[in-house]
């Protein structure tokens, strides 16, 4: 019996079709994506439903429009286990599976990892950055981790999921695509990417895999480069952002390699195709999919269904409070849904610069009319479960470090009484906030503070912008003007947590210590995972000599982050402290195992054996501490 064939899935982060050497464009050289094209399926018209990184990826692994499964924007919405990705189907099928993500917005706790045997993600937060911690890794790190688990796994049918984030902004391709791409960055990080897709598909043909693997290589979504006003993506739904790249090549497809399709193909679409083509339709479970499979339409024996292509973006309001944007596609012309309406013909003006919506009536009279109705099959059930939950305030951190102007709210949609402001009004402001926090992040505070200022003066009730610029003041020293802003966001949104550890920062910094602790307390009765609150009121309480609750309070973030050596080593301080030897000693040796080079856990660990009496084990750690320390 034959060998299932594998399936490897590149998903590539905010990538536009139209800046890939295969799709036509000129500026740039993308010569191992070309080769894939060469051998499979280029779809030249793909599509999103969404413009962000989390719910686009949902969508692609459950083949169901957001509104479905419920994943409708990147903060506080997880993937529900009553929908099956496709990893869950292919490892019921006896596939091993594998995942290697880019960036913390796609981190296992948002439900992607479901049906995966290893998913990596690991990505850490540090404590002691001046803006934001970490949250991505770059291309030759995925594909490092991705080919090392595909080393133990290849013996066996597998599904390898490699997500690659470099094209993401901010962008800064490594050398030599800085130097090739100095004038066009985003070019050159797709550039790079393209080097580490072929480095996949290199490692797939020395193994003899290439051949007998299905490889999709898809967008999650594109970039609008400033197109409508919009630099990035994420807060319209034009083409700019919703059109992605699709190839296909196909297991053993002798004879298909090199065809193009016009379309049109939606990324819910990929699903169902996947099972076709791994004969595997029916075999396995599956919850409701909204798209079709096009094996027959890859194959050339019969064409492309024209098919209604839904998209939405709930960013504006989740985080705005204004207007959220719903778009339906059918034959040439889009729809979109909003306080001004809009009306494309996608054909005759593919950069949606002329609106119709006035002109064509009866057109936009219908596609509103259908939108509602696809709306109203595909709303679930249980829709009223799905709404977002507060996010805590370390991953907020995490996604603001990605260009992400993170806040969560706790709502499912706008109230119908209210009268929301059109996006297409606020991207200047939005823009404005969003250059700010990229300046702050590039450590030009002086500009980030003018632009912030500017954003505020256009609306003064943004939390975000209050919340951005009070951050920036506490950054550069300006601690008064700190915690006028953040009080001001605690105007705007009482009990807004994030805020509140920021001003109990801002007391502690002034020693006005019995303020400091009521902020905190309030922080971690609301937020109790917060590890840097817990941190900071125990460092309080070291300064006000109250030793038992720094201890508990130290206790309280080892439980957060137990892998955590510096966390183990600030615990074992405070237990010798207080006089508990054996918890001291326990909590120093973890943080060595951790940590084995770290000269405080030795340090530690040797003043607790001398104090215990113990000389054998103190001069073991002695030496250590004296090899530790003869190597430069």
């Amino acid at each position: 019996m034959a060998r299932p064939s594998n399936l490897v899935l590149l998903t590539i982060d905010t990538l536009r079709p139209d800046h890939l050497e295969c799709y036509g464009y000129k500026s740039i050289k993308t010569p191992r994506i070309n080769g894939l094209a060469s051998d499979g399926i280029l779809i030249e018209k793909a599509y999103t439903p969404i413009p962000l990184t989390l719910p686009s990826h949902a969508s692609i692994f459950t083949g169901a429009y957001p509104l479905f499964h419920g994943v409708r924007d990147f903060t506080g919405f997880t993937l529900s286990r009553n929908h099956t990705t496709l990893a869950a189907m292919l490892k019921a099928a006896g596939y091993s599976t594998g995942a290697v993500v880019g960036s913390a917005v796609l981190e296992s706790r948002w439900g992607l990892n479901q049906g995966f045997d290893f998913y990596y993600d690991n990505f850490t937060f540090s404590a002691t950055q001046n803006w934001q911690p970490i949250a991505e890794r770059t291309g030759d790190v995925v594909v490092r981790e991705a080919l090392g688990w595909l080393d133990k796994n290849k013996g066996k049918p597998f599904f390898l999921w490699a997500h690659l984030f470099d094209p993401h902004d901010p962008y800064k391709p490594p050398p030599p695509y800085d130097r090739q791409y100095a004038t066009h960055p985003y070019d050159g990080e797709i550039a790079f990417t393209d080097e580490m897709v072929g480095r996949v598909l290199d490692y797939l043909k020395q193994n003899n895999l290439y051949d007998s693997s299905l490889i999709v290589l898809v967008g999650d979504h594109g970039e609008s480069l400033g197109e409508h006003g919009e630099k990035y993506h994420g807060f319209f739904i034009y083409d700019s952002t919703l059109r992605v790249p699709l190839i296909f090549k196909l297991p053993g497809a002798v004879g298909l390699q090199g065809r193009r399709l016009t379309g049109p193909l939606r990324t819910i679409d990929i699903v169902p195709t996947v099972l076709q083509v791994l004969n595997l339709t029916g075999k396995v479970r599956a919850t409701e999919v909204q798209g079709r499979g096009a094996y027959s339409a890859l194959l050339g024996k019969s064409p492309l269904a024209d098919l209604e292509a839904q998209a939405e973006i709930f960013l504006p309001f989740y985080h705005f409070d204004w207007s959220p944007l719903v778009s339906l596609r059918r034959g040439r012309y889009k729809f979109i849904d909003a306080p001004k309406p809009e009306l494309y013909d996608t054909v005759a003006d593919p950069g949606e610069m002329r609106n119709l919506y006035a002109e064509k009536t009866a057109i936009a009279a219908q596609l509103k009319v259908l939108l509602r109705q696809d709306i109203a099959r595909y709303m679930p059930k249980d829709a009223a479960a799905e709404v977002p939950r507060d996010v805590d305030p370390a991953t907020v951190e995490k996604l603001a470090s990605l260009g992400y102007l993170a806040l969560s709210k706790g709502a499912s949609g706008p109230p119908l009484d209210k009268k929301l402001p059109d996006p297409k009004d606020r991207i200047e402001v939005y823009e404005l906030i969003r250059d700010g926090t990229l300046a702050a992040q590039r450590e030009e505070y002086g500009r980030a503070i003018r632009i912030l200022t500017e954003a505020i003066n256009r609306e003064p009730g943004s939390l975000v912008a209050r919340f951005q610029l009070a951050n920036v003041y506490r950054v550069v020293g300006s601690l008064d003007k700190a915690e006028g802003e953040f009080q001001r966001t605690l105007e705007l949104r009482p009990g807004y947590v994030l805020a509140l550890r920021r001003l109990g920062e801002i007391y502690l910094a002034g020693k006005r210590y019995g303020e400091a602790e009521v902020a905190f307390k309030k922080v971690v009765a609301q937020s109790p995972d917060d590890l840097l609150a817990w941190f900071n009121l125990g460092g309080l309480y070291v300064i006000k000599d109250r030793w038992d609750e720094a201890v508990g309070a130290f206790r309280k973030a080892q439980e957060l982050r137990p892998g955590d050596a510096k966390v183990q080593i600030v615990v074992a301080r405070a237990l010798l402290k207080t006089g508990d030897l054996d918890g001291a000693l326990q909590a120093a040796l973890a943080a060595a195992k951790l940590a084995p080079k770290m000269v405080e856990a030795h340090q530690t660990a040797m003043e607790v054996y001398r104090r215990q009496g113990k000389a054998a084990e103190a001069e073991r750690e002695a030496g250590i501490l004296e090899r530790i320390r003869a190597k430069p």
